[in-house]
């Protein structure tokens, strides 16, 4: 009982996790973080609220620290620490994604089957039995998953991206400005990443980008982060992939909703300014 009203505060009080002012210092509370959420959960498992609280401070720690590593590392021409911290992050975001499917299949015990089924039966479940109840679980469960398939070691696991493609554009159809408009971001960096032998498709890619800008207000600087490591170098767009970080890198700040993923999105920014000679050829 404790504990569970103790996941409800949390839950309360994540606006001001995202509002936080100073990156060093979070990245130094989060593992400390993350080690009591762990304790919560184990007492109390079945308790959604704090499960995906879990779920979002692994994913948070990951993107915003250890992938910091990950590029400082390759920055300074370290690659074995490099892959040493993508090693780490990989099993980061699996315990978030463990711990969100293990929401999602709480919810609805037969769609964890069919996470991996033919997409127009995943596609057609989710019409009938899925609601916005289920939109929290299902899009933590679709951003872990796409970070687990990005950073593994195993290249087979990108045959799991069918389905996660799939929860996207459920989401995109119910609630496209949902979290910062993440579902058409995840979509537009799988377009455009994809290649066209297997499938993407650059344009499209750019489509759902263009939407998240406009969905957000451009506040979130995520979806220009996004759109310019993604897209920009698979069209040669110089002048697109500049305008994108400089405008992430000069931005005022935008309130508490995206305060603290906008300054880790200014620091990815800044090392890619840096890398632009290597990604353009023109």
């Amino acid at each position: 009982m404790v504990v569970d009203r103790t996941a409800g505060i949390l839950t309360r009080a994540q606006p001001v996790v995202r509002g936080y002012f100073d990156w060093q210092t979070m990245g130094q509370a989060l593992p400390a973080q993350l080690i009591q959420l762990e304790g919560l959960h184990s007492v109390s498992p079945d308790n959604e609220a704090l499960s995906l609280s879990l779920v979002k401070a692994y994913m948070l720690y990951a993107l915003g620290w250890v992938v910091d590593d990950i590029e400082l590392a390759r920055q300074a021409g370290d690659y074995d620490s490099a892959d040493q911290h993508r090693l780490r992050a990989y099993h980061l975001y699996s315990r978030a994604r463990d711990v969100a499917l293990r929401v999602v299949t709480q919810r609805d015990p037969a769609l964890r089957a069919l996470l991996t089924a033919e997409s127009t039966t995943l596609s057609a479940y989710l019409e009938r039995h899925c609601d916005e109840d289920d939109l929290p679980s299902l899009y933590w469960l679709m951003t872990s998953w796409a970070f687990v398939i990005n950073h593994s070691p195993h290249p087979d696991e990108l045959a799991d991206m069918s389905g996660l493609r799939v929860i996207a554009e459920w989401i995109i159809q119910h609630a496209p400005s949902y979290e910062g408009a993440g579902a058409l971001v995840f979509l537009g960096t799988f377009e455009s990443k994809l290649p066209k032998a297997y499938g993407g498709n650059p344009e499209k890619g750019r489509a759902y980008f263009e939407r998240a800008l406009q969905l957000t207000g451009r506040k979130n600087h995520i979806v220009h982060l996004n759109y310019a490591t993604a897209y920009a170098p698979v069209a040669q767009d110089r002048a697109l992939y500049s305008a994108l970080l400089h405008e992430v890198v000069e931005a005022p700040d935008q309130g508490q909703a995206h305060r603290l993923t906008n300054k880790i999105a200014r620091r990815q920014a800044l090392r890619g300014l840096a890398r632009v000679d290597e990604l353009f050829f023109d």
